[in-house]
């Protein structure tokens, strides 16, 4: 397994198929699966799985496209607004498919008549699974690259995988479904909490862990100039969270809230780890005195604090 396999398998209407969009589909088939044992487990109602599956496939497939598309706005006035809809042709990005996701677990909620956070918290894991697989399957898209590596001893798979010219790049896939894996664990693991609370540490981990392994990236990544847009959006979904945690917060008898001074704190650590990070997603490619590997050990070391305070203010702004 040392070459990436990116040909079609077979063809169907024409259009092929690849090894990679079959994994895809099966990410998805055992997602789903995995909502319908949620379903159960947590005794809601028989037809939630399948109203879910069949607003979320459409849903989440406009949603990827659209996210897509919206972060190459520029090229696709420039060759023509109309290749937006083909969508055979390729350009999803996983952010624009969880919130697409998201839309449809609020649609099923409101058709069925249940809690939407009750429906997210059900959907929390499975999506961790889901985005852990499809990681994984850009094996064969040859996506979800890294670096050049150097040194000859990491030229073979798990640690690196080849291009047809012989080249061996970091598999950063390999780390981003290793990730998600972990956060699967985690959350099906935890069972405890208010209503909500799965969804919303889904999105913690998934966001945080994102702002590393996204800089890890040497692939078609989404950018606008010199931001990465899947860091970016990482970094709006969790100050989101912890915006309205805020609010939450200030509507708590004082007795009950988190200090005002701990809640500062976090803040304050928050922000000033988001600002190392974005100096050391500089200093990747402009700084000749910290080495390479020193930046990722610093942003690192930040994104553990992000995760920390980000948990602090959203999960735990009440005392128990």
């Amino acid at each position: 397994m040392e070459t990436m396999v990116k040909y079609p398998l077979v063809e169907i209407f024409g259009r092929p198929v690849t090894a990679y969009a079959l994994c895809v589909v099966v990410s998805l088939a055992l997602g789903l699966l995995m909502l319908w044992r949620e379903q159960k487990k947590r005794q809601m109602k028989t037809e939630t799985a399948e109203i879910f599956a069949l607003l979320a496939l459409p849903l989440g497939l406009i949603g990827a496209r659209a996210f897509y598309c919206l972060a190459r706005i520029s090229f696709y006035l420039e060759i023509g607004a109309v290749n937006m809809l083909r969508l055979w042709d390729g350009g999803y990005a996983l952010w624009g498919a969880v919130g697409g996701a998201a839309l449809a677990a609020v649609l099923t909620a409101k058709i069925t008549k249940q809690k939407i956070s009750s429906l997210l918290d059900a959907l929390a894991a499975p999506a961790a699974l889901t985005i852990a697989l499809c990681r994984l399957s850009e094996f064969f898209s040859g996506e979800g690259i890294g670096m050049y590596v150097e040194n000859e001893a990491f030229w073979r798979f798990p640690f690196a995988v080849s291009n047809e010219w012989g080249e061996w790049y970091w598999s950063i896939f390999l780390l981003e479904g290793a990730a998600a894996l972990v956060i699967f664990l985690v959350l099906t693991l935890k069972r405890n909490g208010k209503p909500g609370d799965h969804a919303k540490l889904f999105l913690l981990l998934y966001s945080t862990a994102q702002i590393l392994l996204e800089s890890l990236r040497r692939d078609n990544f989404l950018r606008w100039l010199f931001v990465r847009v899947s860091q970016l959006t990482a970094v709006l979904v969790l100050a989101g969270l912890m915006i309205a945690a805020v609010i939450r917060w200030l509507q708590l008898p004082k007795e009950k809230r988190m200090s005002a001074l701990k809640m500062a704190l976090c803040w304050g650590i928050f922000l000033i780890c988001i600002g190392i990070s974005i100096w050391m997603e500089f200093a990747i490619d402009k700084s000749a005195v910290i080495p390479v590997w020193a930046c990722y050990c610093i942003m690192a070391v930040c994104c553990v604090g992000i995760g920390c305070t980000s948990y602090q203010i959203v999960l735990k702004n009440a005392k128990q």
